[in-house]
């Protein structure tokens, strides 16, 4: 018997507040002092190595003139070449080779940062991170450790989220949309892909067995990013999208990202696993159906806030009731079996 169908027995039979912990002690779904000790001892051992990279960025900061153009490579390299050599002594899955990767991912941002911030090449900053992903990804795959993978996935979405972001229209990832008249709305839809495709590939490892260091909670992340993205671009072109788009761009937009948002819906309700994806969607479908009445709607201010109010009322308690009938009738389903 798992927590939640023990919550549902408590709930179900009013038991008090010390029949419910006898409940949980004899069915064993406490962690256990051993468990607990072992959870704040990784947290510590990932907390560590986050600061060490960190102490090593800002010590280098701290005493810019003092290091020299040759100290400050000799430092950060040594730190990377180090954390190399650890984790060929003791590879993943060891913990050690794994907290090793990460603290070389971390340095190989800090390099292409000091490369940068030392010679003034002139790359504009989302550049950075993309480069910073690109070259780190060979450490997540070596790596088998979901952190990592967390680690990757937020360093290239903050390379997206600063392309589309700033817009710079220069640069090596511009040379994929220069050639068309594209708008924001259009560009935002790019980063969504991505991130789809990610989840999709997470999902089907994960139906294949193939890859068990990435868990449940990566998928949230990727499909997180992917309904941000895409929310964006669905405001941008309700609003209207700026003179870089061809006629009819936003419609086109708008269309995509429902059908987008309905495919991963009827994934998220056939396979019944997890209702995280279908609250990303309400939340998504909430705020482009808010702007939608608010860019449309001719009345004055005070009216539009009333009729605002009272749509995020009802969208929301709609939404919060049928997620919560979707979540009882899985568990039911799943304790049945």
């Amino acid at each position: 018997m798992n927590r939640a169908q023990l919550d549902d027995l408590v709930a179900h039979y009013g038991l008090s507040p010390d029949a419910a912990r006898l409940a949980l002690e004899l069915a064993n779904a406490r962690p256990s002092r051993a468990e607990s000790l072992r959870f704040i001892v990784r947290l510590s051992q990932l907390a560590g190595a986050l600061s060490l990279a960190a102490g090593i960025i800002f010590f280098i900061a701290a005493n810019w003139d003092a290091f020299g153009k040759f100290g400050r490579f000799v430092l950060v390299e040594a730190v990377f070449a180090a954390s190399i050599g650890v984790a060929l002594w003791r590879p993943p899955p060891h913990a050690l080779g794994r907290y090793a990767l990460l603290m070389a991912f971390l340095m190989t941002g800090a390099l292409l940062a000091l490369f940068g911030q030392t010679y003034q090449t002139g790359a504009d900053v989302y550049e950075l991170f993309l480069s910073w992903a690109m070259l780190g990804v060979v450490f997540a795959i070596a790596g088998r450790w979901s952190v990592l993978w967390a680690a990757w996935i937020v360093v290239l979405n903050t390379a997206l989220w600063l392309f589309c972001g700033f817009n710079p229209q220069t640069g090596l990832l511009w040379l994929a949309f220069g050639r068309w008249q594209i708008s924001l709305a259009e560009i935002l839809l790019m980063p969504m892909i991505v991130n789809v495709l990610l989840w999709i590939l997470r999902e089907y490892l994960e139906y294949r067995k193939d890859l068990p260091e990435a868990p449940r909670w990566l998928g949230r992340l990727i499909l997180a990013c992917a309904v941000t993205f895409g929310t964006w671009s669905g405001i941008v072109a309700i609003f209207g999208s700026d003179e870089f788009g061809a006629p009819g761009a936003d419609g086109v937009v708008l269309l995509v990202l429902l059908a987008s948002w309905a495919a991963i819906g009827a994934y998220a309700i056939r396979s019944r696993a997890d209702v995280f994806p279908l609250a990303l969607l309400a939340a998504s479908l909430i705020v482009l159906t808010s702007c939608a009445i608010g860019e449309t709607l001719d009345v004055d201010e005070l009216a539009l806030f009333f009729v605002l109010s009272i749509w995020l009322i009802a969208s929301s308690t709609f939404s919060g009731r049928v997620l919560m009938h979707l979540v009882r009738t899985w568990e039911r389903e799943e304790s049945s079996q």
